[in-house]
């Protein structure tokens, strides 16, 4: 048991509710603090999450909402897109699936360029 290492929660203020619009701004904060730990302290992919303000670029919402994320390469390996995180973007798994169908935003088509 001491190998496992102590994973600490901050609780949510009051009764703050996700839905209500007034506490948009603390949710987001939330969501963000949350962000700069999910990832390795100077990784690509903490990189990518603060080019991109911490926002999907396909829904508009905050990456850390509710949905499991993906990594997409904005130009694919395979026509000499790169692994940097310039080349790379994350998006929610539905969202992902949105641009492999053809569905793309034009934020999305921006980056791209």
């Amino acid at each position: 048991m001491a190998c496992v290492p102590i994973e600490r929660h901050v609780k949510v203020k009051g009764r703050s509710s996700p839905d209500d619009p007034k506490l948009s701004s603390y949710w987001e904060h939330r969501n963000t603090q949350y962000g700069k730990t999910y990832w390795a302290k100077g990784s690509k992919h903490l990189l990518v999450a603060k080019n991109q303000n911490w926002f999907c670029p396909v829904c508009g919402e905050h990456l850390f909402k509710v949905e499991e994320l993906h990594t997409h390469h904005i130009i694919q390996v395979k026509d000499g897109g790169t692994d940097f995180f310039d080349n790379l973007v994350h998006l929610h798994k539905a969202c992902h699936k949105h641009v492999h169908t053809g569905k793309r935003s034009k934020l999305l088509e921006a980056i791209a360029g």
